[in-house]
């Protein structure tokens, strides 16, 4: 998530750089955000799913947000974040994020990152959960259309 195109990229280009090059991403979209990345970012903010072609064992990905957690403070402005950067990784059966901040349905990896079950394959489709993120259940056709390209 970002605000001012020029910290996507150099973020990318980070990215990138660790995670080997893009198979497939969704639109840009305007995120149903709320006012706490607002008040953080300013307004009004953009959204796009990346999909890397480095495929990772599941340990990998409390580490894995440890570096986009690196990658996002070394863009930081007067302390706030010009880029929002939450990896997560697919499956057949899942789409699992990390993140830093604690709610009582995440597992905490160890620190500072948890785990969150954000959908799960049934029936044909990734299904959301209640807690599951509104930019999530509106990006499940997408998520449909990288296990199907994936064969996963």
């Amino acid at each position: 998530m970002w605000r001012e195109e020029e910290f996507l990229l150099k973020a990318k280009e980070n990215l990138l750089s660790e995670y080997g090059s893009i198979l497939s991403q969704s639109e840009i979209f305007n995120p149903p955000v709320s006012k706490y990345y607002q008040r953080e970012m300013g307004f009004p903010l953009l959204k796009r799913f990346i999909i890397t072609d480095r495929v990772i064992d599941k340990s990998e990905i409390k580490g894995i947000k440890k570096l986009c957690m690196e990658i996002e403070d070394s863009f930081r402005i007067n302390g706030s974040r010009t880029v929002n950067i939450d990896p997560f990784y697919i499956d057949p059966d899942q789409l699992v994020v990390s993140t830093k901040k604690y709610r009582g349905n995440r597992i905490y990896l160890g620190d500072g990152v948890y785990a969150e079950l954000e959908l799960f394959y049934h029936h044909g489709s990734f299904q959301p959960f209640i807690w599951t993120y509104l930019d999530y259940k509106q990006q499940i056709p997408f998520f449909n259309s990288v296990r199907n390209f994936l064969k996963l």
